[in-house]
Formats: structure tokens, sequence, C-alpha cells
């Protein structure tokens, strides 16, 4: 674990890079963790998806589910929430959560 401080000089993306290191977290909780918008994290989580670091962590999405048919998301490539399912067209969907899990 890195301390405040630490956590501090690092950038959005190497503070991101952290909190993912620790376990799965939602858009939602990114952004107040972060203290930026939903929107602007989509980008950084896109470039983590993307960019194999040092640790050649894996990028790990735990695709969102429709409350009401149960549709899972699970082919789903944009991480931005989806507004509706496409099955039943029902809007209560659950949050979609992210994670970098240590790689080989």
């Amino acid at each position: 674990m890195i301390a405040d401080d630490d956590m501090q000089e690092l950038t959005v993306r190497g503070r991101l890079r952290v909190l993912l290191s620790n376990g799965w977290h939602t858009l939602r909780e990114l952004s107040q963790a972060l203290h930026q918008s939903e929107k602007e994290l989509i980008s950084h989580l896109e470039h983590l998806r993307r960019s194999k670091g040092s640790d050649k962590a894996v990028f790990e999405v735990d695709a969102p589910i429709c409350l009401q048919c149960g549709f899972h998301f699970s082919t789903r490539e944009r991480l931005q929430q989806p507004g509706r399912c496409p099955q039943c067209r029902a809007t209560r969907i659950s949050k979609a959560r992210y994670r970098l899990r240590p790689g080989a």
C-alpha cells in the first residue's frame, strides 16, 4: 500500500492504477476517490486497458447486468455505463466494476 503523501505525488492515472490494483471499484467510487469527473476517468480507464505497464497487470471488467431481465453485458467493449438494456429496454442496470489483476 502506498502512503497518502506518495499518492498525492502521482498523476491521476498513477493514482487510478494504485486504486484498481487494490480491488474492484465502480466508476463512481473512482470519481469520488480521485476528485475527477466520471467522463474524464473513462479516457484514463481506456488507456489502462490498452497499455501493458511494467508490472504486466491485466485490466478486468465486471460487466453490468440488467436488473429487470438479467441480461449480462459481457461482450460490451465500451467502458461507460450502458443507457438501457438491448433485450428488454429497461434502464435499471447495475454498475460495471473495474480492477487491475497482477499479471504473470
